[in-house]
């Protein structure tokens, strides 16, 4: 008779379990989906080198670069986001779904290279929003993004010009 009571109790109490909508908020700091911005990338190397699972990679080609991600093999360290030089990575702070379709996937972002504004060669220049950041003045960022369009050859051409007249010689 004492089972009848407690099923009967069990009955008229709340469910405990919280709807999906309901649910807890992520820690302070949780590290969630990785995200690429390719704009802001030069393929430096510094996340695939840092990555101690492997779970990126950069091929780099001729006209483009890739930026390879194995979503599988990540660990959500932050370590990648933590070293970006550009900040062109990002822990999101929402989780990785473990049954959703893209739980395990190769992600792949074409980085596009630029060309020197001198004489054609293939470039990478720094992000401007990387520029501002390091110099802490948008018109400082201005001039610098000058010389960033030139490929180090035509960078350390123009300096030399550039000193030459400081010294009141002629340009070549």
């Amino acid at each position: 008779m004492n089972i009848f009571n407690v099923l009967l109790h069990n009955f008229t109490l709340r469910p405990r379990t919280l709807p999906p909508e309901d649910r807890v908020a992520y820690p302070e700091g949780f590290r969630g989906e990785l995200g690429h911005q390719a704009e802001l990338c030069t393929l430096c190397g510094t996340c695939a080198y840092v990555c101690s699972p492997g779970a990126i990679h950069l091929e780099k080609g001729p006209e483009a670069g890739a930026w390879n991600y194995d979503t599988g093999r990540c660990t959500f360290c932050g370590r990648c986001a933590e070293y970006c030089p550009t900040h062109a990575l990002a822990l999101a702070t929402r989780p990785v779904g473990l049954f959703e379709e893209r739980a395990v996937q190769q992600i792949e972002h074409v980085v596009a290279y630029q060309h020197c504004t001198r004489c054609g060669a293939t470039i990478l220049p720094l992000p401007a929003e990387t520029l501002v950041r390091l110099y802490h003045n948008p018109e400082a960022a201005q001039e610098a993004m000058k010389a960033n369009r030139l490929c180090p050859k035509c960078r350390g051409y123009v300096e030399s010009q550039r000193f030459k007249l400081g010294l009141g010689g002629q340009p070549d």
